[in-house]
């Protein structure tokens, strides 16, 4: 199997800069942090620590030299950082596999207080966000009370007659964020909105802290049994594994391998 090359950072200290400086201090701060190997799976596996420099130009030259400080080439890239940027860095099966376990999620955090995802509203903000379309294909299989909530009523409107078409499900497009907040029992956000109190929320945006008056979650993390790696995996490293195996069924795969959903979490804190 191909190598993985880890990234991450602590995005609590982010900045935004791009000069002749900034690079030079950017490479002295990328560390390589370890090379481990998952010996069931012939997997060899690099992390490296990135500055939190989240200026565009800058986010992709430090990608670039963590990957010429790892050893191994044609590596498949397991980001870490703030999720917008690092989006754009996964492979299909991995945005598939984030859309999965966002939806897994909110599924078990609806059933801890006995609600069901096929009869509950769920929202989407803002729809017409890429990040949010695979989301919104993994949730057409499970849910019929969709809302598409969006300042861009014509894309939401597009987007909402090809999910009729392609699964029989009919959203509600709105940009009445009010309304949408109202009867929502929960909301997956692209972006920062203040909602209602007591809202359950999905996070997709990693760099907003949660507000007071809502149920943030922003990651989820699985128990893998394989020994090398007892800590548990993160959603883009697991990713990056399972997108190598003959199994493109995201669920088959986990219960073939025994892998399942362990921890809820909002940034390090364990929701459910």
């Amino acid at each position: 199997m191909k190598p993985i090359l880890c990234v991450n950072s602590n995005i609590d200290n982010m900045y935004n800069e791009y000069g002749f400086l900034s690079k030079i201090t950017d490479k002295l701060k990328t560390k390589l942090i370890s090379n481990e190997y998952i010996k069931e799976l012939d997997i060899k596996v690099t992390t490296v620590r990135l500055p939190p420099n989240f200026n565009r130009k800058a986010y992709k030259s430090n990608i670039n030299y963590a990957e010429k400080l790892c050893k191994y080439r044609g590596v498949i890239l397991s980001p870490k950082t703030l999720r917008p940027f690092d989006y754009n860095l996964f492979n299909d099966f991995q945005k598939r596999f984030l859309a999965f376990s966002v939806i897994k999620s909110i599924q078990l955090m609806l059933r801890i207080r006995n609600k069901s995802l096929k009869s509950c509203c769920v929202v989407i903000y803002d729809a017409c966000e890429m990040i949010n379309y695979k989301i919104i294909l993994e949730l057409a299989k499970q849910s019929k009370y969709i809302v598409f909530l969006s300042h861009d009523l014509t894309k939401a409107r597009k987007l909402a007659d090809y999910i009729i078409a392609n699964f029989g499900v009919s959203p509600i497009v709105t940009n009445d964020d009010v309304y949408a907040s109202k009867i929502a029992d929960f909301i997956i956000s692209s972006k920062d909105y203040e909602f209602s109190y007591g809202k359950l929320v999905w996070l997709l945006d990693n760099s907003i802290n949660s507000e007071t008056n809502i149920i943030a979650v922003n990651d989820v993390s699985y128990k893998v049994p394989w020994n090398t790696f007892n800590a548990n995996f993160s959603v883009e490293l697991l990713g990056a594994v399972l997108c190598q195996m003959q199994e493109t069924d995201i669920e088959k795969a986990l219960k073939y391998n025994g892998i399942y959903l362990k921890e809820i979490k909002c940034n390090n804190n364990v929701i459910c």
